[in-house]
Formats: structure tokens, C-alpha cells, sequence
């Protein structure tokens, strides 16, 4: 009887601890991603402005050169990027144990062993900087520009990459929304000070200063933050420790080789087409993914706060049975939301790209419309595998990633020189066509083996995550068919109109059936109370809020 007794309150403080932990996590969750999800919606705003701002004052050919500057910059970063993630997954860890020594020297060695490679990344960048400018094929009328903005972005961008320890502290404890208001600040500053450089003639010189102030800005707000938000932050030479070193270089090896294989994913397009076909192709390449990469920042709020998530989860339930349950409903909670606002995003830009390119630039380059479109498909679908990736980076499991780039890696390989058959010339079609086809196949894949590894089956995952994805690019096709039919005979302020109309349409049509279709009942209930709980913090708006 005493040993059944024990068992019952064992099993009713599982129950009860299985139910703090998921409240805990929703609550934390609906924080930083309604956070974050702000954020990058004034982010998505600021940046749809500049580009046709910059591009009237500037031209195609200093913007493909801005553009190509960011293409080297990626390269530069995917040396270090994956400290980052170590700074995230072992900070969460280390506070949920109590173990703040061991956070200090994990981000005390990382700050120590990041600085000199980030110095000797610059000396090399400045010596060969006559390569580079050859590499580019940059013009002989922006090749002085080009040395002037390449060195001073490079700096403001190690510099960000050297002190990235603080904002990835704040994120380590789950300050995300903090982090999220920094970075607000620090883009609405760059936003003015480009509308004010470049509109006043500094040319994409303008653009550079702009950025480095950006910077600067981020790096002072995110060390203010952290010693505010972080008491036991203690950056110091002394915390320096070889053991700490262990994570950084073993985890952090392990993403790293991932960011390098994703960071060659995502811009060999590029890199292919400025010797082939020239700067310019860089440009239209980056102008045709423009709006559907900045789009999907919305949905990669998800991701960005699953995985200190899923780092508590696994910290705290280590070995106890309703882990393996909870990472999966985080998952596929995850993967839902993820997939349904990436889906709204990409069924609008798939479908409607060259009336949105008209309104946004004034013209549509050639081949934009049909990279832009599919550009957005791949994003969507890119995205998808997130969740995954997030929540295996985590639980400890970063080479789970390889299942993702291994193969996207061998199928862009494949498929670029195909692109060449087919078409009998290289082209910017043709590249992005290549590395479009390459993504999906391979993210289908990894979606396949997170699904098993966090023990979600197919059928579950189509009928809750796939299938309400599908619903956008339905209305959008129903909803854009005007704007196509009606693009060539407007100006562009009537056809901004006309998008305006289809736009609101489209959206509220989409929010009303997945509210009524696809949300059950306790979504909706998870929903308004992270409505009410965010509303509650703004004191007029939460008087209100109770009211109701």
C-alpha cells in the first residue's frame, strides 16, 4: 500500500511537473517570438524601402557592388558563426544548473579566442584586396569605392562578430525580446542615416557609414543590456579556460561546418555568377531574393527561440520519460506556426512577383519575376526545416544538420552545370533555378529524419503542418490574377493601389480561414492569452484588455 502511495505521488508530481514545464515554455516562447516577430516586421518594412531608394541614386552597378560586398562579408563570418550557437545552447544550460562560473568562462574563452581570428581575417582581406576587386570584376569607375567601403564594412562587421558575446548571453537566458529591441534601435538608425547619406550624395560610401554606425550602435546597447539583464556576466581574461574550449570547439566545430556548407548554399549562386556573368548578375540575383529572404525573417522567430527552448528542456528532464513528449509537441508546435506564416508570406511573393517588383522597384529586371518566385518557394520550404534543426542543435545533436547540407551541397553541384546544358548559357535563371530544385529535394530529406528522430509521423506532420501550408498559394494564385492581368496598362501608383487592395484581401482571407479551419480550439485560447498577456504590458492597452 506505501509503495503504491509513493508511486501515485510520483506519478501526480510527473503530471504536475510535465504541466510547469509546458507552461513555462509556452509562456516563454509566446514572449519572444511575438517579440522577435515585431521586430522583423519593422525590419521587413525598413528594408522593402531601400532598395528602390538607393537604386534611383546610385544605379544597378554600385548596388550589385554593395551586394557583393555582403557575399564576401558571409564568408568572412562563417568562420566564427558557430561560437554563436555555443554561446546560446551552454548559457541556457549552465543558468537552468546554476553553473554561472562556466558561463563566464565559456563566454569569457569564446570572447578570447574569436578577437585574434577576427584580426588576422581582416590582415588577410586587406592584403588581398586587389584579388578581390579582380574576383568581382568590379568597374574601374567603383574600384576606389570599393576599397573604401569593403575595409570599413569588414571592420564594423568583425567588430560585431568579436562582441556578439553579449547579445548571444541575452539570448542564452532568454531575454530575447531585449535583444530584439537593440536590434530595432540599431536598424531604424541605419534606416535614417542611409535616407540622410545616400540622399545627400555619399554614394555607397553612404551605405557603409550607415552600417558601421549600425553597429557600433548594437554592440554599446547589447554590453549595456547584458551586465543589466545577465548580474553574474564577468567577461575577463582570467576566466580563459582551456575546458571551456571543449564546447566551442567540438559543438561549435560541428555547427560551424554547417554554417559553411549553408553559407556556400545560400550565396554560391552569386559567387558563380559575378566571374561568369559579371557584377551586375549579382545584383538581379539579389534583388530577386530580396523580398522573399526578408519576408521569411518573420517566421524564423520560431527557430531563433526554439532552440534555447529546447536547451531547458533538455537540461531539466534529462532522462526523465516526458522529454522525448515534450520536444515533440515543441516540435510540431514549432514546425505549425513556423510553416503557417511562412506559407501566408511566400503564396502572395510566389504569385505575384512581377506586380510586386513593378510597385517596389519601378521595373522588373530581366528573369526577376520568375527567380523571385521561385526564390520565395524555396524560402518557404527552407524554413520548414528549421524547427528541426533548432530543436536537434538544442538537445546536443548539431551534426544532425549534415542530413540538410551534405546533400543540398551534392545536388546544387549536379544541377548547376545542368542549368548550363539546358539553356546553352550561364545565366542568372539558370543558377537560381540550379540551387532552388537542389534545396527542396534535400530539405524534404532532413525533414524526413527530424520527423523520426523526435518521433512525429508523416501522416501527423502532413495533416498538422503541410497541409494548411498549401491553403496561401491557392488564394494567392485566385488573388493575384488580377494584378498580372492589369500590371502592364497602370502606372505604378495605381497598380501599388491595386496591390494594396489584393494584398489586404489575400490576408485577411487567409487569416479567416485559418482561424475558422485550421486553429483548434485550444490554439485559440493559447493565442488570445498571449494577446491579452503582451497587451497587459502596455498600461493603457492593458486597462483595456482586463476591461474586456
Amino acid at each position: 500500500m506505501a509503495i503504491a502511495l509513493e508511486t501515485l505521488d510520483h506519478d501526480v508530481d510527473s503530471v504536475r511537473g510535465r504541466r510547469l514545464h509546458i507552461a513555462r515554455t509556452r509562456e516563454s516562447l509566446s514572449r519572444n517570438v511575438s517579440f522577435d516577430i515585431a521586430a522583423r516586421i519593422g525590419y521587413l518594412v525598413s528594408r522593402v524601402l531601400i532598395p528602390p531608394f538607393v537604386l534611383s541614386r546610385i544605379g544597378l552597378s554600385a548596388y550589385s557592388l554593395w551586394s557583393a560586398v555582403f557575399l564576401l562579408l558571409s564568408y568572412m563570418g562563417m568562420t566564427t558563426f558557430g561560437f554563436s550557437w555555443v554561446y546560446v545552447k551552454y548559457v541556457a544550460e549552465y543558468v537552468v544548473r546554476d553553473e554561472t562560473r562556466k558561463a563566464n568562462e565559456l563566454l569569457s574563452t569564446g570572447l578570447m579566442t574569436i578577437a585574434p581570428i577576427c584580426v588576422a581575417m581582416f590582415v588577410l582581406l586587406w592584403l588581398g584586396l586587389p584579388r578581390v576587386i579582380l574576383w568581382l570584376r568590379i568597374p574601374a569607375e567603383l574600384q576606389h569605392s570599393a576599397r573604401q567601403v569593403i575595409l570599413l564594412v569588414a571592420t564594423a562587421f568583425l567588430c560585431d562578430i568579436t562582441m556578439s558575446v553579449y547579445g548571444q548571453a541575452l539570448t542564452g537566458v532568454q531575454k530575447i525580446a531585449e535583444v530584439q529591441i537593440i536590434w530595432v534601435i540599431s536598424y531604424l538608425t541605419e534606416t535614417a542615416l542611409i535616407l540622410a547619406l545616400v540622399g545627400t550624395g555619399h554614394g555607397v560610401l553612404g551605405l557603409a557609414e550607415a552600417y558601421a554606425v549600425r553597429t557600433a550602435v548594437s554592440i554599446v546597447l547589447a554590453a549595456i543590456a547584458a551586465y543589466h539583464y545577465v548580474p553574474w556576466l564577468r567577461l575577463s581574461i582570467r576566466s580563459f579556460s582551456r575546458q571551456a574550449l571543449r564546447p566551442l570547439v567540438n559543438f561549435g566545430g560541428v555547427v560551424q561546418l554547417n554554417m559553411i556548407l549553408n553559407v556556400g548554399l545560400n550565396t554560391i549562386e552569386r559567387v558563380i555568377a559575378a566571374p561568369l556573368i559579371g557584377l551586375t548578375a549579382v545584383g538581379i540575383l539579389d534583388l530577386s531574393d530580396k523580398l522573399p529572404t526578408m519576408a521569411n525573417t518573420i517566421p524564423g522567430a520560431f527557430a531563433s527561440s526554439l532552440m534555447p527552448a529546447a536547451s531547458n528542456v533538455h537540461s531539466e528532464l534529462a532522462g526523465k520519460p516526458h522529454q522525448d513528449e515534450l520536444l515533440a509537441k515543441l516540435y510540431l508546435k514549432g514546425a505549425r506556426y513556423m510553416n503557417l506564416v511562412a506559407a501566408t508570406l511566400a503564396g502572395l511573393f510566389a504569385t505575384a512577383s512581377g506586380p510586386l517588383l513593378i510597385v517596389w522597384l519601378g521595373k522588373v529586371y530581366p528573369g526577376t519575376a520568375f527567380l523571385m518566385a521561385i526564390f520565395a518557394i524555396q524560402q518557404h520550404i527552407h524554413l520548414m526545416t528549421g524547427p528541426g534543426t533548432s530543436i536537434l542543435k538544442g538537445i546536443g545533436r548539431p551534426q544532425e544538420e549534415f542530413f540538410y547540407s551534405v546533400p543540398n551541397v551534392l545536388l546544387v553541384i549536379a544541377a548547376m552545370p545542368l542549368s548550363r546544358l539546358v539553356l546553352g548559357h550561364w545565366s542568372a535563371v539558370g543558377l537560381g533555378s540550379a540551387v532552388v530544385i537542389a534545396t527542396i529535394a534535400s530539405a524534404i530529406g532532413f525533414i524526413a529524419r527530424a520527423n523520426h528522430l523526435l518521433h512525429v509521423s508523416w501522416p501527423k506532420y502532413w495533416q498538422y503542418v503541410v497541409a494548411p501550408g498549401l491553403i496561401p498559394y491557392a488564394f494567392g494564385m485566385i488573388f493575384a490574377f488580377p494584378a498580372w492581368k492589369y500590371a502592364q496598362y497602370v502606372t505604378r501608383g495605381h497598380l501599388a493601389l491595386i496591390m494594396l487592395v489584393i494584398g489586404s484581401l489575400y490576408s485577411f482571407t487567409v487569416l479567416v480561414v485559418f482561424d475558422r479551419a485550421v486553429l483548434d480550439r485550444d490554439e485559440h485560447l493559447f493565442f488570445r492569452d498571449a494577446v491579452r498577456r503582451e497587451c497587459s504590458r502596455l498600461p493603457y492597452v492593458g486597462r483595456r484588455a482586463e476591461a474586456l
